[in-house]
């Protein structure tokens, strides 16, 4: 994956419910979360609860990126996980809301050189 493990990787999918089942999203809704991690050690909990979300919450996962490269690109086929086969691609999905995990860690970064600093 990446052999650099200070370099950050950037990871971004929309889960939308289309169908109201879901809690986690209002009913026709699609929202964006974004995250940054370092390693595949924070990658792979994120898969996990997005494999979670696409079963319990039964929402369609959409347009998954890391580094803007597809997740399902031949480049990512060491991630396994199980929501991997029921991820769609489209251009005209609009998240009505994106929320951005990778804020907390820039906040975290910050602090941990000011106080070495």
């Amino acid at each position: 994956m990446n052999e650099n493990p200070t370099q950050m990787m950037r990871l971004t999918y929309v889960l939308q419910n289309k169908d109201g089942r879901g809690r986690r999203v209002p009913r026709g809704q699609s929202w964006q979360w974004v995250h940054v991690v370092q390693d595949l050690d924070q990658l792979l909990p994120i898969l996990e609860w997005l494999s979670k979300r696409v079963q319990v919450d039964q929402l369609e996962l959409i347009n998954v990126y890391l580094d803007h490269v597809a997740i399902t690109d031949p480049e990512h086929a060491n991630l396994v996980f199980e929501a991997k086969s029921k991820i769609s691609y489209s251009k005209i999905t609009t998240p009505h809301r994106v929320i951005d995990m990778s804020e907390h860690v820039v906040l975290e970064t910050t602090l941990q050189k000011m106080g070495t600093a």
